[in-house]
Parts: C-alpha cells; structure tokens; sequence
C-alpha cells in the first residue's frame, strides 16, 4: 500500500505559517489600509505568541477530530523517526541531523555576547532645533474646556503607546522595540521647554539627527494629521496628565 502523502501535515504548517503572517504584517497595516492612521500599529508579541498557541491548539483538534485526518497527519511524522529503509531514507536521515544542529544555533543565538543598549536611562536630550526655540505654547493657561480637547486628543492618538496615565505603558507598549517616554519621569518632559514636547510630537523621529543615535525613536510624525493648535493642545495635556509642569526658558542677562 502507497504511503499516505502528507498533506495534512503540510496543510496545516501552512496555515500557521499564514496566521503568522497575516498577524505580522496584514493586522499592522489594517489601519493604513482603512485611511484611520498613516502609520501601522505592530501586534504586540504577547498577542502574537497567544493567538500562534491558539492556531497551533486549533489545528490539532481539527486534525484529531477524525480518525484519517489523525493517521494522515501523523504519517510522516512516524515515518521520519522510524527511519525505515526505503526511498527518502538518507532525506529523513538528514532532517533529523539537522534538527539539533538548528536548536543549537537559534540557542547559542541567544546566549552569545554582542553589544548590548546600556541599562541606565539617560537623562540628556537631543538639541532642540533653532527653529523651534523661540516657540510658546498659545495654551499654556487652557481653560477647563480647552485643557478637556487636549485630554480628548491626547487619549485618541497617545495613549496607545503612551498610556492613560502617561507613563508609557499603553496597549502597544509591549509591542515598540523601543519603549515609549515615562512623562511621569522628571527627567524627560519636565526637564525641557514646552517646544520640545511639540517638535517632537509635530516631526517624529524623522528629523532626529545623526547625532542622536543614542536616542533612537519609534515616534511617528503627527504633522500631517493633527494642526499645530491640537498639538499644542497635547502638549498642555501631557502636562496635566503626567502632573508635571515644562521647564521655563532661562532669561538672557544681555
């Protein structure tokens, strides 16, 4: 009797390997797709790791569900390990050196030395532009029904990455390489000018310079999508909401 192909087998890494993509590049780009944002938002890996479990739980129970799902699925499986004399012989033979030999690099990949981000968190900032210097914020006294608008804009468009409260834990937090600004944190926007919060906010990283390595960013520019007003109106917002207040301009004696 002819061995049984492994399409199942095969059908089911597929559909995997398809979840995976779908979740690491079509989810992200949904936004972008839809017009909400020009800017994707990455699937955080928990939820990556959870919905990869979920699909691999899924399929096991599909294919277990019937006793010629179950035999066909398991086929090459027991085949490769029984490693019977036959045609594909020296191909099993192979795939089963190679398995540790992979486990062993994606191992030592992790554990190898290389150069690693310092710890310490620092407390410098990049030059604030000369364009930006002399720039005040309009609504550095909001009004309650101001101050709410910039609550109301700060919530939409940063507390995803930078959190209800501020302190850079928002839902896609996990999900950034980089992790998003604790502006609850004397050290970052307590320790600037309120201008520096908004070229931020208005030029993203893009306008960071070479300088700046150090102070890598995954701050996405706001200047196409938001007026300078509402971003000022952020700023004040990021304010209050972290319970902090900007650093005052020094006076120049001359």
């Amino acid at each position: 009797m002819k061995p049984a192909e492994p399409r199942i087998l095969l059908w089911t890494f597929a559909a995997l390997v398809g979840e995976y993509l779908v979740l690491r590049f079509g989810v992200p780009r949904l936004a972008v797709w839809s017009g909400l944002t020009d800017y994707p938002a990455p699937v955080p890996a928990f939820a990556m790791a959870m919905y990869m479990v979920c699909g691999a739980v899924g399929a096991l129970v599909y294919v277990s569900a019937d006793d010629r799902r179950w035999r066909e699925f398991r086929m090459p499986v027991v085949r490769l390990f029984r490693l019977d004399p036959g045609p594909g012989h020296r191909r099993r033979l192979a795939v089963l050196a190679a398995v540790p030999l992979v486990a062993g690099w994606v191992a030592w990949q992790r554990v190898m030395p290389g150069p690693r981000v310092p710890t310490v968190v620092r407390l410098q900032h990049p030059t604030l532009p000369e364009a930006y210097a002399p720039m005040a914020n309009p609504f550095d006294s909001p009004t309650p029904d101001g101050l709410r608008e910039g609550v109301v804009l700060y919530q939409k468009n940063c507390r995803p990455c930078h959190g209800a409260v501020a302190n850079g834990n928002g839902p896609l937090a996990r999900g950034l390489r980089l992790r998003p600004v604790d502006f609850t944190d004397g050290g970052t926007i307590a320790s600037v000018v309120a201008a520096y919060p908004f070229w931020r906010i208005r030029e993203g990283h893009r306008t960071l310079p070479p300088i700046a390595t150090p102070w890598n960013s995954a701050m996405p520019s706001w200047g196409t999508q938001l007026d300078d007003d509402e971003i000022w109106r952020i700023v004040s917002a990021e304010y209050h909401i972290a319970g902090t207040e900007p650093r005052r301009p020094e006076r120049s004696n001359r």
